[in-house]
């Protein structure tokens, strides 16, 4: 325990003494089911109302370590003659000493190219970061005060700050390719004087493909990429689906992890889907993430209605 407060103390006095020059977004594994949550122009691309919540508990066995979950809900609309898509992402982040909590509205305009779709997108909103704890100092000579470096011995603050974001979006029926920037007005979050940070600029790509083997199986690969220009995280993931309903996969995350996933679309439109992830980093803890969605067809298809008259027994 004592060393794990050590490690832990560490991490966050670095993190956090001087001016942050960089900040991860929060890391998922089912990054094909959240594509929302980081690239706006994803709104209502799927020509379908889409409900979906992702839970992760990252490094399982670790005092402190993060939790996120991720709400998203997109659907298309059609306004003056055009094909548009709007969007909501409420997103939880807890690491440690901080708790992020953002919430952020998403638009689209589709430009229709032939059969496939090239949308534009912008995000807007607010995100509110909060630090609540103690420091902790380990004992012997040479290490200096809390109150020497960030003016107290605890923190118990928060900021929040208006973000924006911008995202291309392309697709087809069998591809799709993406390109998106999160908080692209790099919003400042000064707790105090002493901790003082921003929000940098992530850069996202993705793009997977739909192949069919036959009329029952498809294997859908897919790519992920993301960067603050100091950290970079890239996936690579094959997803095979049996009629539309039931897939399983594997992912590799550079570095990370190997990833399995699992997942099922029962008759209702309800979709779950479940990933672990085996570390292959020194950390060694593993990681769940669970996913529940719903999708439903905008457009309601008339009824037939039939009755029998009196007059024709």
């Amino acid at each position: 325990m004592y060393y794990m407060k050590k490690f832990i103390f560490f991490i966050f006095l670095s993190y956090f003494t001087l001016t942050i020059k960089a900040q991860q977004d929060p890391q998922f594994s089912q990054n094909m089911f959240n594509i929302l949550s980081v690239n706006p122009a994803f709104a209502g691309a799927d020509k379908d109302i889409f409900v979906s919540a992702i839970n992760r508990q990252q490094w399982v066995g670790f005092e402190n370590a993060p939790v996120t979950t991720v709400f998203n809900i997109s659907t298309p609309i059609t306004f003056m003659g055009a094909d548009h898509g709007v969007g909501l992402t409420i997103l939880s982040d807890k690491l440690g000493f901080e708790k992020n909590t953002s919430m952020r509205f998403s638009y689209a305009y589709q430009k229709k190219i032939g059969e496939s779709s090239l949308n534009f997108g912008v995000s807007f909103g607010f995100q509110n970061n909060s630090l609540q704890g103690e420091w902790f100092v380990p004992d012997g000579d040479g290490f200096s005060t809390p109150e020497d470096d960030l003016g107290a011995a605890s923190v118990d603050d928060s900021k929040m700050v208006f973000d924006l974001g911008f995202g291309i979006y392309y697709k087809t029926d069998n591809l799709y390719i993406g390109t998106s920037v999160s908080h692209l007005n790099q919003p400042n979050v000064g707790y105090n004087e002493n901790i003082e940070t921003y929000l940098a600029r992530h850069y996202y790509a993705m793009a997977g493909y739909r192949y069919e083997l036959n009329e029952s199986w498809e294997i859908l690969p897919s790519v992920f990429y993301k960067t603050d220009a100091v950290v970079s995280q890239f996936d690579l993931n094959t997803n095979i689906r049996y009629n539309k309903k039931i897939w399983g996969g594997v992912s590799y995350r550079v570095d990370d992890a190997i990833v399995g996933l699992l997942g099922v679309l029962f008759n209702n439109g309800i979709q779950v889907g479940y990933a672990y992830d085996i570390s292959t980093s020194k950390i060694a803890k593993g990681s769940h993430e669970f996913l529940l969605a719903y999708r439903f067809n905008t457009k309601l298809e008339k009824r037939i209605q039939k009755y029998k008259s009196i007059r024709f027994l």
